[in-house]
């Protein structure tokens, strides 16, 4: 369908100065959209060679997520969680940072959650 808005859109971004996979979120993530999106996010992280890569969850055009679309992005963190360094979470979204917290309790991994992209610092990663 030509004009389809990509939900999430998944692309190898350089920030700076480090290779992140960001996905950016709008709307409501059906769990179509999240299976859609895991199955570019495994082919990704298949890529890398089993390399840890820096995740960036840009949600501040997301209005809401079906749970079961929270269940399926669970799953894939699980079965990706060797590979994530740490995600990195830009909301305002009092649902949204609720759901990507309850997400990294049953999964530990490592979660930051912060209001804008300006406040995402690497440094702390170490």
């Amino acid at each position: 369908m030509a004009g389809a808005v990509i939900n999430p859109e998944v692309e190898l971004v350089d920030f700076r100065g480090d290779s992140c996979l960001k996905f950016t979120f709008r709307g409501h993530l059906t769990s179509e959209d999240a299976e859609l999106g895991v199955k570019e996010w495994r082919d990704f992280f298949n890529s890398t060679g089993g390399e840890k890569v820096v995740v960036i969850w840009d949600s501040t055009q997301m209005t809401g997520f079906d749970n079961k679309a929270r269940i399926i992005w669970q799953h894939a963190i699980k079965e990706m969680k060797s590979q994530i360094e740490c995600v990195w979470l830009i909301t305002d979204s009092k649902v949204i940072k609720a759901g990507a917290k309850l997400m990294s309790l049953f999964t530990s991994f490592c979660l930051k959650v912060v209001d804008s992209s300006d406040k995402i610092a690497f440094s702390v990663l170490i």
